[in-house]
């Protein structure tokens, strides 16, 4: 079984591929500088170089990469301190944008019965706000999630596929104060995908597997 993990240099990304790995998995992690590339080989991983948001990067790894059960593409950034339109437009390229353009790319390196996955957050959900803390990463989110069931809606063949929240996690983005660490983040992710591989549809998991409203 061969997963992708898209951006694995550290946090949730990093903790997948240690844990995929410890369950017997090929695992490709990308990372976005190649000095970063000794943390997934450490890891257990295959790193790959790639910035998500540079298009023909993304295509020459396209076109490296052979068929995959499953791809997660774990990125993004926290909300910017800068409202400019150009910090604006990097944003949510990041967040939304360059996530499903890499997924939809890559439709057709995914096994039939695999999964395509995506790292979201609860803060995505526009039914469970309720406050309105950090309102653009909150809008990002809800726009990649509202991009993924778009382009649900065109697949042509069945598919799984995951809007995933990790839940609240110790990382650079989510603080020491953050209720989970990696490692069980890391493994209530996995379970999450692996209690979905195989079933056609479109769903928003916590990391306990449980649905959140969208």
């Amino acid at each position: 079984m061969h997963i992708l993990i898209i951006g694995a240099s550290r946090g949730i990304g990093l903790g997948l591929v240690r844990e995929f790995a410890g369950r017997g998995w090929t695992v490709t992690g990308t990372v976005r500088r190649a000095d970063d590339g000794s943390n997934v080989t450490a890891a257990g991983g295959s790193p790959a170089v790639l910035n998500m948001t540079d298009r023909a990067a993304v295509s020459r790894l396209h076109a490296a990469t052979g068929m995959l059960d499953v791809l997660l593409v774990n990125a993004g950034v926290s909300q910017p301190d800068q409202l400019d339109d150009a910090t604006l437009g990097r944003f949510f390229d990041t967040n939304a944008v360059a996530p499903v353009a890499l997924g939809t790319l890559f439709l057709d390196r995914i096994a039939d019965g695999g999964t395509l996955a995506f790292m979201s957050s609860r803060m995505g959900s526009v039914a469970l706000t309720t406050n309105g803390a950090l309102p653009l990463y909150r809008a990002s989110k809800a726009a990649l999630n509202s991009l993924t069931r778009s382009m649900v809606a065109g697949l042509d063949r069945p598919l799984t596929v995951l809007t995933l929240h990790p839940g609240w996690v110790q990382t650079d983005m989510g603080g020491a104060g953050a209720d989970l660490d990696v490692p069980t983040s890391a493994h209530g992710v996995a379970d999450a995908i692996l209690s979905r591989h195989g079933q056609p549809g479109s769903f928003f998991l916590d990391h306990t597997g449980a649905e959140l409203a969208w």
